[in-house]
C-alpha cells in the first residue's frame, strides 16, 4: 500500500459469516458446502441489485461496501428474510444461517480492497449479530430510521475488541436485542442479587428493556444516590431532604445511561454509611452522598462522591450555597447531576442537551411552596398515616392555586384524591371525577407527565375497568419514565389486578433489579397469581414472604390460601387478624379486592377460601 494507491472515503459496510459453519460441515461436509455457497451467491445478487460491491470473500464470509446507507442495511434484511423461508421445512440443527454486521464509517481504499477501523467494527457487530439478524452501530440507525419497513432495538453499548471506545449497537429483529443487552452487563456481579431462582430468571430476561418501544437501556456503571442527611434546625424538613435526593436520582435515571439504584434500596444504610457495605450489598460502582440545611432564607448542599471500588473520594459536586428559591433548587439539583454524568457517564447524555435542561426548567415549579407540597405528598407513602394524606392534600390543594402552570402538582393532587379512595381517608362523594380533572389539568400542561399517565391507569382501573385504556395509559406513563423502580411495581401490580399476570411479572421484576432491598409488597403480584391458578401452597408461601401483618388485604387473601390448601387451623387464626384489623370487613369481604378491578373468578376464588376459613360470605349476586 502506498500514499498514491491509498485514498480515504465514507461507506457503508456489510459484513456477513455464517453461523455454526464448522458444526454444519462436521455433519455433512458436502451438502453443507454446496448449501454455503447457494447462501453466498444470493448474498451477492442481492448486494448488486441493492448497488453494493462484493469486495471479499473468506471461506463461508462476504465483505461488501455500498454508497447507501439504506440500501445496505435493506440489502441485509431482504437476504435474512430469503433465508428464513428456505429454512421454515429444515430442522434446526440443518438450518444454515448468517449473521450480518453493518457500519457506517471511514476506510482506506486500496487496490479494490478497504481497511481500518470502520471495517473492523463491521466483522465485530457480525459476530455480535444472532444467526439470522442483523446488528448496527448508532449511526447507521440513525440514517434508517423510518425508511424501512421493519424495526430494530437498541441492544446496549458494547466494547468491542481492539476498538478503542464502546460503540453503541442496535438489532434485528428486535426481540433479540435482550440478549445482547444482558451481554453488556457484568452478570457475573448481578447475579448475586438475592431473589428466589424463578424471579432471578424473570429479572434477567427484562432488564430495562421495554417490548415496543425505543428505550434506552441503562447500560452505565451502576451508582447509589444515598439520601441527603437533613442539617435544618427542624426536623420537619427532612421531606425537603429526601425529596431533594429523589429529583436528584430522577435526573440521573431519566437523562444518562447510569443504572440508578432505587431510593428505598438505599434508605435503610443511615447517615454515615460504609462504603464496602453499600457496595458488596446493592453491588454499585459509585455512591453519592450529601447533606441539605435550609432555613428561611438560604440553602446549602454538600456532597461527598465516592468510588465504590477503591473507596476512594472523587471529586464532589459543590458546595452549594444559594438563596432559598425554587429556581435555585433546581440548579442544584441539575449541577450536582451534570457533574456525575460527566464524571462517570455518556459523554453524549441527554443531560448535556440544552433543549433538555430548557425543558426541565420549563416544567419546574415557579413557587418553592408548590415544590414543597409535591415533596410533602410523596413523604405519605413513608408510613401511610391518615394526618400526613391530608396534610400533603391540604397542601396540594394549596399548591395548584398559587402555581396553577405547575404540572407536577396538579398530577400529585390527582393521587390524592385517589389516594382517599384506596385507603379510605375522608373520601369525597366525587373523588373520581376530582382526580380525573386534575390528571387532564397536568396533561394540559405538560404532555409529558408519566405521573399524571400513571394516575389515569390507576383511576382506569379502579373505575371503568376498560382494560384497554387501561394499557394504554399505563403503557404511556413507563415509555415516559422506564426506571422509576417505583412506577414499574405499582403499576405491574395493577396490571397482574387486571388480569395480564405476565406483563406484571416482567414490569415488577424489572422494578425489582433497580431496587435490589425492594419493599415486601412487590411479591403480591404472584401471590394472587398462584392463587388464581389453583397453587394453594405458592400462593401462601409469597403472602407468608410478603410479610404484612397489618395489611387487611393480604391477610384476608393469605387466610384463604391457607384454607385451600387445607390448613384450616391456620386459615381460622388468619382470617381473625383481618376482623381485628378492619372489624367492618364481613360486611362486603369483596370490597377490597373489587376496588382494584381483580379479575371476577379470582375475587370468588377468594371468597371460597373465607367461607373455608369461616366467614359467612354472601353470594356475589346478593352482595351486589
Amino acid at each position: 500500500m502506498t500514499e498514491e494507491t491509498a485514498t480515504r472515503k465514507l461507506t457503508a459496510i456489510f459484513y456477513a459469516d455464517v453461523a455454526g459453519y464448522s458444526r454444519l460441515t462436521g455433519n455433512d461436509e458436502l451438502g453443507t458446502h454446496h448449501v454455503v455457497m447457494d447462501v453466498l451467491d444470493y448474498a451477492q445478487k442481492t448486494i448488486q441489485q441493492q448497488g453494493g460491491i462484493v469486495l471479499r470473500y473468506a471461506g463461508d464470509a462476504i465483505l461488501a461496501e455500498f454508497s447507501s446507507v439504506v440500501s445496505c442495511v435493506d440489502a441485509a434484511i431482504t437476504v435474512q428474510k430469503e433465508l428464513a423461508s428456505r429454512n421454515q421445512n429444515i430442522p434446526a440443527d440443518k438450518q444454515v444461517l448468517i449473521r450480518i454486521g453493518i457500519n457506517l464509517g471511514e476506510v482506506i481504499e486500496d487496490r479494490g480492497e478497504i481497511y481500518g477501523d470502520g471495517v473492523n467494527i463491521a466483522a465485530r457487530l457480525e459476530a455480535l449479530a444472532p444467526p439470522g439478524g442483523v446488528c448496527i452501530t448508532d449511526q447507521v440507525a440513525e440514517q434508517v430510521a423510518g425508511k424501512l419497513e421493519v424495526s430494530f432495538a437498541k441492544a446496549g453499548r458494547h466494547s468491542l475488541k481492539n476498538i478503542s471506545k464502546p460503540i453503541e449497537i442496535w438489532c434485528w429483529p428486535a426481540e433479540e436485542a435482550r440478549r445482547l443487552i444482558r451481554d453488556s452487563f457484568d452478570w457475573r456481579r448481578n447475579l448475586t442479587l438475592a431473589f428466589v431462582p424463578i424471579v432471578a430468571v424473570l429479572a434477567l430476561g427484562y432488564l430495562f428493556f421495554y417490548r415496543g418501544d425505543d428505550v434506552v437501556p441503562a447500560t452505565g456503571p451502576r451508582i447509589a444516590v444515598i439520601p441527603f442527611e437533613n442539617l435544618s434546625d427542624s426536623q420537619e424538613d427532612l421531606f425537603f431532604s429526601d425529596g431533594l435526593t429523589k429529583d436528584i436520582n430522577a435526573h440521573l435515571s431519566k437523562f444518562s445511561n447510569l443504572f440508578v439504584i432505587a431510593p428505598s434500596s438505599v434508605k435503610g444504610f443511615g447517615t454515615e454509611p460504609k462504603c464496602e457495605d453499600v457496595r458488596d450489598e446493592l453491588q454499585v460502582d459509585y455512591i453519592l452522598e450529601g447533606t441539605v440545611r435550609r432555613s428561611r432564607e438560604h440553602l446549602r448542599v454538600t456532597t461527598t462522591f465516592t468510588d465504590a471500588k477503591s473507596c476512594r473520594q472523587l471529586d464532589a459536586p459543590g458546595p452549594f450555597d444559594r438563596d432559598l428559591n425554587a429556581a435555585n433548587v433546581l440548579d442544584v439539583q441539575l449541577e450536582i447531576a451534570k457533574k456525575v454524568v460527566a464524571q462517570i457517564g455518556s459523554a453524549d447524555a441527554p443531560l448535556f442537551n440544552t433543549k433538555v435542561q430548557n425543558e426541565i426548567r420549563r416544567k419546574a415549579p415557579n413557587k418553592l411552596a408548590a415544590y414543597d407540597c409535591v415533596l410533602l405528598s410523596y413523604w405519605f407513602y413513608e408510613t401511610f398515616e391518615s394526618d400526613r394524606h391530608r396534610k400533603a392534600r391540604s397542601c396540594l390543594e394549596q399548591a395548584v392555586e398559587i402555581d396553577p402552570d405547575y404540572s407536577l402538582a396538579w398530577s400529585r393532587l390527582a393521587f390524592s384524591y385517589i389516594e382517599t379512595k384506596k385507603y379510605a381517608i375522608d373520601t369525597p362523594a366525587d373523588w373520581a371525577d376530582l382526580a380525573r380533572d386534575a390528571a387532564n389539568r397536568a396533561i394540559a400542561l405538560d404532555p409529558d407527565n408519566a405521573n399524571a399517565y400513571y394516575a389515569l391507569a390507576i383511576l382506569t382501573q379502579m373505575t371503568s375497568q376498560d382494560l384497554v385504556e387501561f394499557q394504554n395509559f399505563s403503557d404511556k406513563s413507563i415509555s415516559l419514565n422506564p426506571n422509576d423502580a417505583f412506577v414499574l411495581a405499582d403499576l405491574g401490580t395493577w396490571m397482574g389486578y387486571a388480569g395480564q399476570w405476565e406483563k406484571a411479572k416482567d414490569w415488577v421484576s424489572r422494578s425489582m433489579q433497580l431496587n435490589p432491598k425492594h419493599q415486601s409488597w412487590m411479591w403480591q403480584t404472584w401471590h394472587l397469581s398462584y392463587f388464581l391458578d389453583g397453587e394453594y401452597a405458592k400462593s401462601r408461601d409469597m403472602a407468608l414472604k410478603m410479610n404484612l401483618p397489618d395489611n387487611y388485604m393480604v391477610q384476608a387473601s393469605l387466610a384463604a390460601a391457607f384454607a385451600m390448601n387445607g390448613e384450616q387451623e391456620k386459615a381460622e387464626k388468619t382470617l381473625a387478624q383481618v376482623l381485628e384489623l378492619r372489624p367492618n370487613f364481613p360486611d362486603d369481604p369483596r370490597a377490597p379486592f373489587r376496588a382494584r378491578g381483580m379479575p371476577v373468578e379470582l375475587i370468588e376464588g377468594i371468597m371460597e377460601g373465607l367461607r373455608k376459613a369461616g366467614l359467612e360470605v354472601k353470594s356475589a349476586e346478593s352482595q351486589d
